[in-house]
């Protein structure tokens, strides 16, 4: 006879991932993303059997600026 009990599997995964907010100056995102991004809830979705896939997600090191307003920012 086969167990079918399910079982919940917690991983620690780092992501890439590329954030976009507004703000009046580069530190006031900068300080914002910071307070947003500790242990805040995210969701991935839905798995294929239709359960969210949800998580806790902070920062982990420096965010680095690739654009402002639309444009590129050299040294990224």
């Amino acid at each position: 006879m086969s167990d079918t009990t399910k079982h919940e599997y917690l991983f620690d995964a780092k992501l890439f991932t590329s954030l976009r907010i507004t703000a009046s100056s580069e530190s006031d995102a900068r300080r914002t993303l910071a307070e947003m991004l500790e242990c805040a809830t995210i969701n991935c979705g839905a798995l294929a059997c239709g359960s969210p896939l949800v998580g806790e997600a902070s920062l982990d090191g420096y965010l680095e600026l690739v654009e402002v307003d639309g444009e590129f920012c050299p040294g990224y």
